[in-house]
């Protein structure tokens, strides 16, 4: 027998499979099918749509699609299902569909719209409503009956302990090896599923109350990754690193942060000497209602995980109206709290030339309870967050895209609609009275940003990123090579990327 894995790429509210990052998904489906012996290969959609491959000599064909948080990529452009459909179609391998594209969710390329997929959906033989992984072991158990199967199925992750450190040899087949961003899971589900979540979320409605990976299970994935080369990690696929393993899950929406639990796994993850070793999501609820605690949790990403970290705060609105109507439940104070103390405790600047873990915040547009008003708090917040000396890493603006399942509805997207115009004038004024002091600020000029990795060259000009959660995009001026890691001296800003040139050091 014979695989494919195709990675159209995902994106997630907790996991993100967009080179130079690889997901999960394509991992544990090569752990399951290493474990069979079957013989496997990999691809990305960019690397097809390059150089087409004969799609015959499969028996086994697993398309990976989907988004459910839609954002802009630099070298990488994810796939559609249209697009999948429509190359698949024609092969008489066994084809399965993963991701979010397979759910009963849907999936959303662009803020404010849903796609309607559902017509290409039926090109495939399994649609994974459930854990791919898992569907993929019980159907070659059962040697490729698809009658025999629950497509619903979810694991445990006792069954995907051994699933998750033989998917590390995928890595190698990866168009960006060496450097590529593993994105480790850590827990999925969310405590505040014990009151419905976020009105716009899918997270609670999909996984419910968390499940937690142990810390063993994670270091021992990270550990076969490194074996098989990989230096870059991000602890991901969760809503609130500061929550793994919080005390009294399910009898608190907001459970209190379990400080040992946190340590244990990122000294652990440390000791593999990454050169990146970074956070995702973080709520700023937990952090201000239980500050000691999460004073100790932020010491801990400073002292393990390398700078340039960032902890993305999910603020949504800072108005209070959409907080009560989404069930957002963190308070503009609540924001301010947390982002004081991650300045205080991790703003020192660290090796990579960045501070060592700031707070970044997404605002989310189009919830209902939003009016004209909604704009100009939240600009005034967080123009109040800049004069007041605080730094943030990145402000993240986004259109709610309203998933099955959720409290938005079309009606709430067509009243967004109405204020388009509005939004988009938003957005050009954080991103010029706001993202570019912040950068200023953060970035001084004449700061070294250390392992800028050149990724493109567009008219004569290169662009590089830090390899890392968030990275700053920095055009290069000068000579530089396309897959070199350089150092760079700040000598511009742009609204949200500086410009920088190649720093080398005088030794006389």
């Amino acid at each position: 027998m014979r695989a494919l894995i195709f990675d159209g790429y995902t994106d997630e509210p907790a996991g993100l499979g967009v080179p130079p990052y690889i997901g999960t998904y394509p991992r544990y489906c090569y752990g399951v099918l290493d474990k069979f012996n079957v013989e496997t290969d990999y691809i990305t959609i960019d690397e097809f749509r390059k150089n087409p491959i004969n799609l015959d000599r499969y028996d086994l064909i697993i398309c990976i699609c989907g988004f459910h948080t839609p954002g802009k990529y630099l070298t990488a452009k994810p796939a559609t299902l249209k697009e999948f459909a429509k190359i698949v179609y024609k092969y008489n391998s066994l084809k399965i569909l993963a991701g979010p594209a397979a759910t009963k969710f849907g999936s959303s390329y662009i803020g404010g719209k849903l796609e309607d997929e559902k017509k290409y959906k039926e090109i495939f033989d399994v649609v994974v409503e459930g854990d791919v992984e898992i569907v993929l072991k019980d159907l070659l158990e059962e040697n490729l009956s698809i009658e025999k199967i629950d497509t619903e199925r979810f694991r445990s992750y006792k069954e995907l302990k051994e699933i998750a450190i033989r998917g590390a040899k995928i890595i190698k087949k990866h168009p960006n090896y060496p450097n590529v961003i593993i994105e480790l899971e850590s827990y999925r589900g969310c405590s505040r599923a014990l009151t419905g979540g976020c009105s716009f979320c899918v997270e609670p409605r999909r996984f419910g109350l968390p499940e937690f990976r142990d810390e063993k299970d994670i270091f021992e994935e990270a550990k076969a990754l490194s074996y098989e080369g990989a230096k870059y990690f991000r602890v991901g696929r969760q809503p609130c690193i500061y929550s793994y393993k919080s005390i009294d899950i399910g009898r608190e929406e907001i459970p209190k942060p379990n400080v040992e639990a946190v340590e244990k796994l990122f000294k652990s993850l440390s000791s593999l000497n990454p050169k990146v070793l970074h956070i995702d999501n973080a709520n700023p609820g937990v952090i201000a209602k239980y500050e000691d605690e999460s004073r100790k949790i932020t010491k801990i990403l400073v002292k393990y995980c390398t700078s340039g970290n960032v902890a993305a705060f999910g603020v949504e609105s800072f108005d209070i109206k959409v907080v009560k109507a989404n069930n957002l439940y963190t308070t503009p104070e609540d924001v301010i709290k947390a982002i004081k103390i991650l300045n205080e405790i991790g703003g020192k600047r660290g090796e990579t030339g960045l501070p060592y873990l700031l707070s970044g915040i997404n605002l989310l547009f189009g919830l209902k309870g939003e009016s004209k008003k909604t704009f100009k708090i939240n600009y005034e917040y967080l123009k109040e967050i800049y004069d007041m000396g605080l730094m943030l890493r990145r402000i993240n603006i986004r259109q709610v895209v309203p998933f099955y399942g959720t409290e938005i509805k079309e009606k709430d997207i067509k009243k967004a609609e109405k204020r388009k115009k509005l939004f988009l004038w938003f957005k050009e004024k954080i991103r010029e009275e706001i993202d570019n002091k912040m950068l200023k600020r953060i970035l001084p000029k004449g700061t070294i940003l250390r392992n800028v990795l050149v990724e493109v060259k567009e008219n004569n000009l290169y662009f590089g990123r830090q390899l890392g959660t968030y990275p700053i995009l920095v055009g290069i001026k000068g000579n530089a090579n396309v897959g070199e890691f350089i150092d760079i001296k700040v000598v511009d800003y742009g609204k949200r990327s500086i410009t920088g040139e190649r720093y080398v050091p005088d030794n006389g």
